[in-house]
């Protein structure tokens, strides 16, 4: 009796062994990411269509599309063009799922977010698992932009925060000893660069991903954080300028 069911559960192993051995997968990471919504249609479709073409047009997967709005997410259980959804006009999170088991492509999973962008297909057909995970890498790729991202800001701001505060004493102490007030010029570049760190709302400026419904037309809005970024580097640069110039004034008088 006991050899039966021992003999029981190494067949079920095996089983279960065997059908995930079938199983195949790829998952590939994506930079920060900023594009349109009717960009975004054309991946979505372009995939649709391509999950058809491996599995048949007559698949009945169940796909379902969810958009992070003020920090709730909003499902919407199937395949809805982002285009055709109404949200503000930006949208910091958006998701894509397809799932239908034993399928040559039975999961495709989009996740784009402020801290994770990440793409990921498996299924039973190796060779289309992968050109599917390398065509949605590519087509994101496309859109992404060189900063960007919870972990790029964190980075960031730890460090430009520091390097101002710094600035700020020392050159608050060189002002006070030196009595030149020609060197004003660093103290105030600093404490312009510290507030920017501080106060301007980054994660709105440098998301990890972002989604807009249209672009804005007006050229300081749509480039309002190369703006932001130009003025934090602006203030930087101002510091060891000021100091120069108050040297170079000082040795002339």
């Amino acid at each position: 009796m006991r050899f039966a069911v021992l003999l029981s559960v190494c067949v079920s192993l095996a089983t279960t062994s065997l059908s995930d051995g079938g199983e195949f997968s790829q998952v590939r990471d994506l930079p920060a990411v900023k594009l349109g919504a009717t960009d975004l249609d054309a991946i979505l479709l372009k995939t649709h269509s391509l999950i058809d073409a491996a599995n048949g047009p007559a698949d009945s997967g169940r796909e379902t599309v969810k958009v992070n709005i003020d920090g709730q997410d909003i499902e919407i259980p199937h395949l809805s063009l982002a285009s055709s959804v109404a949200f503000p006009n930006e949208v910091f999170g958006f998701s894509y799922t397809y799932y239908q088991s034993d399928k040559p492509i039975s999961s495709v999973t989009t996740d784009l977010g402020d801290s994770l962008r990440r793409v990921s297909v498996s299924g039973e057909s190796a060779d289309k698992v992968e050109a599917l995970s390398k065509l949605l890498e590519k087509n994101f790729r496309r859109y992404a932009t060189a900063v960007g991202g919870v972990k790029f800001r964190r980075v960031a701001g730890i460090c430009l925060s520091m390097l101002f505060l710094t600035s700020l004493m020392i050159s608050s102490a060189y002002c006070w000893n030196s009595r030149n007030r020609r060197a004003l010029g660093m103290p105030i570049c600093s404490a312009i660069g510290f507030l920017l760190v501080l106060l301007v709302p980054w994660n709105r400026f440098v998301p990890g991903f972002v989604l807009y419904q249209r672009y804005s037309p007006f050229f300081l809005i749509r480039h309002a954080p190369q703006l932001l970024l130009l003025a934090v580097l602006a203030t930087l640069a101002g510091i060891p300028l000021s100091y120069f110039l108050a040297r170079r004034r000082r040795n002339a008088w």
